[in-house]
């Protein structure tokens, strides 16, 4: 008794240090990888994310190193060893190109990757699918955000914004069943049987691999569902997971005539018996294998070629379902957005009075006011002056972004609201509607500040306003202090006078602070003027890897 109790305590340990160790493998080493490459080895940390100057500093890390070369190379050996894989029946091979697939978005979703530095080059893989500019391919598994969907509805509707429980929710119940599984294939290994077939194996035959693919989706939820722009590098994450899961939903049926041969028969009463991943009911099971049948014409694929033709098929049919989504979508919200649905806004309106300080809520009803037409850019002039200094704040916000020019004086008000966020979302907006009567209050706010504000948006709003009287108060912004203001003041001048301004693009090129002289090289090139050629030489010797390289691009395509 005491045996048994401590061999079963012993095998419970080993699935749970197997489990937590494959776990951290995949979330916590390429984190500690990737800073090792680049603390210890002074790998270049590349900047991430979208917008025009990281678009292009992506674009000249692309040439530079020739990743367009090594990207297609990658893909293809990724889907050669899925490809021979399933022909070999070497279902390792077949999961280490699933997992190759999946890895290189893990970082996005997990925060544990930076841009283009040590573990990021992984991305590479998918550059093909991001150099598709006519048509979003890597959109075309958003089918598998349904289950999301209808659990995030279910909880809406009783004022609970679930997003991160149903992350947990995921991630917890597939790194429990993956334990539960390991440790009862274990037991299986440690008694001499060839099949588990007790507690967790009863209600999935592969209880590891069902772990797996949900705690890998609840990873997949912490990221937004925007679409991501063109060579930022920020890689949509649901079909790498679609593919990924149906290629382990082929390694499983592998794996199962692989397990028909080795059992003489054993293993097929109890697939009889047993659901392939998680019981449904009768009448739903038998709908979703109709297709599944067709391609075989039993039950069960028997012969690899029938596997891989399950997976193709599946595949197909969940991509065309997002493709319908996708259009589908957009009709709807195009058609919604028309709408005036004045009782609605009311009804929104109550809930507003009623959010007090949470910010969340306030955002997202904002957010369905937005959506009313007239009546909710009316209903914002309003609540641009409501006593909730964060409803106000995000009043103002919708006002700027939708460019309501009628709310110019209320904005030019706001500037000298007591709530710094309020000034920030006024000083953003009135910069989004080009408010020439906004310039003497924002240098004003300049030259002699009263209140606390941020010169970085000021900055912003006076480059999209464009009035030449602000360059010598944006001149002043460019003597030290803060990179991101020297960088903003830098791009103000840019957007007003291209030609004025590159004197000073000049004269940042030798600042002390590095991440100013990389955005000044950014600048130049941006320029397209061959002249600025000779200024870019001068700084193949500087001492940052970043400058030398981005220097060495920009006047390869300036000469051009």
């Amino acid at each position: 008794m005491k045996s048994t109790f401590l061999n079963n305590a012993g095998l419970l340990i080993l699935a749970i240090v197997f489990s937590a160790g494959l776990m951290f493998a995949f979330v916590e080493l390429p984190r500690l990888l990737d800073n090792s490459l680049q603390n210890n080895l002074g790998f270049p940390q590349f900047d991430h994310g979208g917008g025009g100057d990281n678009a292009l500093k992506t674009e000249l890390f692309i040439q530079g190193l020739h990743l367009r070369l090594i990207g297609y190379a990658s893909l293809i050996l990724i889907l050669v060893l899925i490809v021979v894989g399933y022909a070999t029946r070497r279902s390792g091979w077949a999961l280490a190109g699933a997992v190759g697939l999946f890895l290189p978005v893990f970082g996005q979703f997990a925060f544990s990757m930076f841009f283009l530095a040590g573990l990021g080059f992984l991305r590479v893989g998918w550059l093909p699918f991001l150099e598709v500019s006519s048509f979003d391919i890597l959109e075309m598994g958003k089918v598998i955000y349904v289950p999301y969907w209808i659990l995030n509805w279910i909880l809406t509707l009783v004022n609970w914004n679930p997003q991160n429980f149903i992350s947990w929710l995921f991630m917890g119940s597939g790194a429990f069943l993956f334990t539960w599984g390991v440790l009862l294939w274990f037991k299986s290994r440690y008694s001499g049987d060839k099949v588990a077939t007790s507690w967790i194996y009863k209600i999935s035959r592969h209880p590891q691999y069902l772990g797996w693919i949900l705690w890998s989706y609840g990873f997949i939820l912490y990221s937004p569902f925007e679409k991501s722009m063109k060579m930022s590098w920020s890689v949509p994450e649901s079909l790498p997971w679609l593919l990924m899961t149906m290629t382990i939903v082929g390694i499983c049926y592998l794996e199962e005539l692989k397990m028909l041969k080795i059992t003489q028969g054993k293993y097929q009463q109890y697939r009889e018996s047993s659901p392939f991943l998680f019981p449904l009911p009768r009448w739903l099971n038998r709908g979703l294998s109709w297709p599944g049948r067709l391609v075989t014409g039993s039950k069960y694929p028997e012969r690899r070629r029938q596997v891989f033709g399950i997976v193709t098929v599946y595949t197909a049919l969940l991509m065309a379902l997002s493709l319908f989504w996708m259009d589908l979508g957009k009709t709807s919200a195009a058609s919604e957005s028309g709408e005036e649905n004045i009782q609605e806004v009311k009804e929104i309106l109550a809930k507003l009075e009623q959010a007090g300080d949470n910010r969340r809520e306030i955002y997202t009803l904002m957010d369905q006011i937005s959506q009313a037409g007239k009546i909710g850019a009316e209903s914002f002039l309003t609540l641009a002056s409501h006593p909730n200094n964060h409803i106000r704040e995000f009043a103002i916000a919708e006002l700027g972004s939708k460019k309501v020019l009628e709310a110019e004086d209320l904005l030019i008000s706001s500037l000298n609201d007591s709530i710094r966020r309020v000034r920030s979302a006024a000083i953003l907006a009135v910069g989004q509607i080009q408010s020439i009567r906004a310039v003497d209050s924002l240098i004003s706010m300049l030259v002699y500040p009263r209140q606390s504000n941020n010169s970085f948006h000021i900055y912003g709003a006076l480059g999209d306003i464009g009035d030449p009287r602000a360059i010598p108060i944006l001149a002043t912004g460019l003597d030290g202090g803060e990179r991101y203001n020297q960088t903003a003041a830098l791009d103000a001048i840019m957007r007003i006078d291209p030609d004025e301004g590159l004197k000073y693009v000049y004269t940042e090129l030798n600042d002390k602070n590095v991440e100013v002289r990389r955005h000044a090289v950014i600048t130049c090139i941006k320029t397209g003027k061959p002249e600025v050629a000779d200024a870019l030489d001068a700084l193949l010797e500087d001492e940052d890897f970043e400058v030398r390289f981005y220097a060495r691009q920009g006047i390869k395509r300036l000469k051009k």
